[in-house]
């Protein structure tokens, strides 16, 4: 049942991308993610209402560890199995986003507490991401000659 929703959903982002004038990374980054993890993000918030911040923190910080370290490794062993090449290659503006958001996250683990001005940050720069992957375009390296020419030059030193 999920994999026949992936293929109905990844076969739709191209329609549904321009028929919106939404480009295809910020749907992909953006819009797909957040409602693809609606049910923990709700939780998170069900459980910041009642007071209980561990569990709060526990499913956010989770479910992105979670991402980190399996789906993406994931996604290019599969890629390696079904003979098409993926890579975790991620460029300088992608490359800050991710530092941004490991270092806030970190600097309230690090603290602690935190209260609603905090969270309101939080909100703000998740909404200053998205702005920019709105008006980010990225380089097209959709095909496998120029993934393994990448992947190739990194082996050989070169």
């Amino acid at each position: 049942c999920v994999s026949a929703m992936s293929d109905i959903l990844v076969d739709t982002i191209d329609g549904f991308a321009q028929g919106y004038g939404i480009s295809e990374v910020f749907t992909s980054i953006v819009i797909i993610p957040y409602f693809s993890n609606i049910a923990e993000q709700v939780s998170a918030v069900i459980f910041a209402y009642k007071n209980e911040m561990d569990l709060c923190i526990g499913i956010t910080v989770g479910s992105s560890v979670q991402v980190a370290l399996f789906v993406m490794p994931g996604c290019v062993l599969i890629g390696w199995v079904v003979d098409r090449a993926m890579s975790m290659y991620l460029k300088g503006f992608e490359t800050c986003c991710l530092v941004l958001a490991v270092l806030c996250v970190a600097a309230v683990l690090q603290g602690g507490t935190t209260n609603w001005l905090v969270g309101s940050f939080f909100i703000g720069v998740y909404f200053m991401i998205a702005a920019g992957f709105w008006y980010h375009e990225l380089e097209d390296l959709s095909t496998d000659a120029e993934l393994l020419m990448n992947n190739n030059s990194t082996f050989d030193g070169g």
